[in-house]
């Protein structure tokens, strides 16, 4: 009887094992946008108008502090700093941090519209003609044979 309790016992940590790691991934939701949505007020009249994917959020905290948190959990591809802000690039999304007043506004977007409003912020720094950062090999007779 004894070997059934501890699989038992240990069935029943299973479980809950996975129950807390699915509550986990399921309130922080998955990637930047739902680590932004966790750790910011949501801003709705700060939303582009036209952008239906633009997420806007508020932090009384710096851009600097802000888009250190965010890079801290959940590492970008491309980041870039200007005097106008951070701009985080991951595979899909991208993160713009920016001053407001007393702390920051936070913008979560689809990569290909961030690269359509920010191109003459970040196209050198998140890639010449693509909005995923491949670069751009040229033209001409013979060009990449």
């Amino acid at each position: 009887m004894k070997p059934k309790f501890w699989f038992a016992i240990a069935a029943m940590a299973a479980v809950l094992g996975l129950i807390v790691a699915l509550v986990t991934v399921f309130s922080t939701g998955t990637g930047p946008r739902g680590y932004v949505a966790k750790h910011y007020t949501r801003a709705e009249r700060l939303d582009r108008p036209g952008d239906d994917d633009n997420r806007a959020y508020t932090s009384r905290q710096s851009p600097s502090r802000v888009a250190n948190s965010v890079a801290r959990a959940w590492e970008p591809i491309t980041q870039y700093t200007n005097e106008t802000g951070v701009y985080l690039r991951y595979n899909r999304d991208a993160v713009i941090v920016q001053p407001r007043k007393r702390g920051s506004v936070i913008h979560v977007m689809d990569l290909d519209q961030a690269y359509r409003h920010y191109h003459p912020v970040v196209g050198g720094a998140w890639g010449w003609t693509s909005p995923h950062g491949r670069s751009f090999r040229g033209g001409g007779p013979g060009s990449g044979k």
